[in-house]
C-alpha cells in the first residue's frame, strides 16, 4: 500500500488496485484553514477559542477518515501480508514548495497556492495513525501488516528498473520512465503501490524459505538496507510478480 497524493493507493500481485483521495476531507481541512487564518488575524479571545474548537474537529474529522480507509483495506484485503511503505521522516524527506528570492536579490517570489496547500497536507496529515489502525485492523482480522522500504519507490521503472528523477515529469502524478527502450506510463501513486507490492511479496518469499522476515536479521541496519535495496533493483512488475521472484532467488 503507497500513501502520498492520494490518501491511499492499494494494488494486488494480479493489478488490481484501489485509490482513496479523499477529497471531501482536505476540501474541509483547506475551509478550516482558511478559517483559522481569518481567526488568528482578529486575535481576539473569542477567536482563540474558536480556533481551539475548529482544531478538535478537524482531528477528529482526520481520524474518522483513516479509520474509514483503514477498515476499507482490510476488508478488501482479508487473510493476507499487507505492505506498508514506510514513511518514517516522509516530512523531512519530501520536497515541498519554498520562498525563493527574486532575480534581484529584493525579496521573495511567493509560492502559489496551490504548492501551500500542498505543504499543508503533507505536515498536516497523520499517516502514522493511518499505518497503526491498518496493521491493528489487520490483525483481528488474521492479516499482518509489514512496512517495506520507501527508496524510489516513485523514481523507478516497475518494468526496466531505471531509476531517475525525470521518470515523474515536473514532480507529478504522471509517471513515464525515460529509458527510450520502455517508456513506461502510469498513475505515479500506482507505481509507487505496484513497487511495493513487489517488494512486500519479496519479504513473503524471504520468511518462506528462511522463517525471517529478514533475509540477514543479525546484520546492522543499514548493512541489511542496502542488501535489500540491491535485490528491489532487480525486481520486475508482471501481472504474476511470482514468476519474478522465482527467477531471482534461482528458481528455489
Amino acid at each position: 500500500m503507497w500513501v502520498f497524493a492520494s490518501l491511499s493507493v492499494t494494488s494486488t500481485s494480479t493489478g488490481k488496485a484501489s485509490f482513496h483521495p479523499g477529497k471531501r476531507v482536505r476540501h474541509k481541512a483547506n475551509h478550516y484553514a482558511r478559517l483559522r487564518k481569518r481567526l488568528q488575524q482578529k486575535g481576539t479571545r473569542g477567536a482563540k477559542r474558536r480556533i481551539r474548537r475548529i482544531a478538535q474537529r478537524e482531528r477528529r474529522l482526520k481520524q474518522q477518515a483513516n479509520h474509514s480507509i483503514a477498515k476499507q483495506i482490510v476488508k478488501e484485503h482479508p487473510h493476507t501480508l499487507l505492505g506498508l511503505e514506510d514513511l518514517t521522516g516522509i516530512r523531512e524527506r519530501t520536497r515541498r514548495r519554498k520562498r525563493r528570492r527574486k532575480k534581484n536579490g529584493k525579496g521573495f517570489e511567493r509560492v502559489s497556492p496551490k504548492a501551500r496547500k500542498a505543504n499543508r497536507v503533507y505536515s498536516q496529515w497523520s499517516f502514522a495513525e493511518l499505518h497503526a489502525l491498518i496493521s491493528y485492523k489487520a490483525a483481528r482480522s488474521g492479516s499482518l501488516a509489514v512496512k517495506v522500504d520507501a527508496d524510489y519507490t516513485s523514481q523507478g521503472c516497475p518494468m526496466c528498473g531505471h531509476t531517475t528523477d525525470e521518470n515523474r515529469p515536473g514532480k507529478g502524478l504522471l509517471f513515464v520512465c525515460q529509458n527510450p527502450e520502455c517508456r513506461y506510463t502510469l498513475h505515479a501513486d500506482l507505481v509507487g503501490a505496484r513497487t511495493i507490492t513487489m517488494r512486500t511479496l519479496l519479504v513473503r518469499h524471504d520468511w518462506i524459505r528462511t522463517g525471517c522476515l529478514s533475509l540477514i536479521p543479525d546484520a546492522s541496519a543499514r548493512f541489511a538496507k542496502a542488501a535489500r535495496l540491491s535485490r528491489y533493483a532487480e525486481l520486475r512488475w508482471s501481472l504474476d510478480v511470482t514468476t519474478s521472484l522465482r527467477s531471482l532467488s534461482g528458481g528455489q
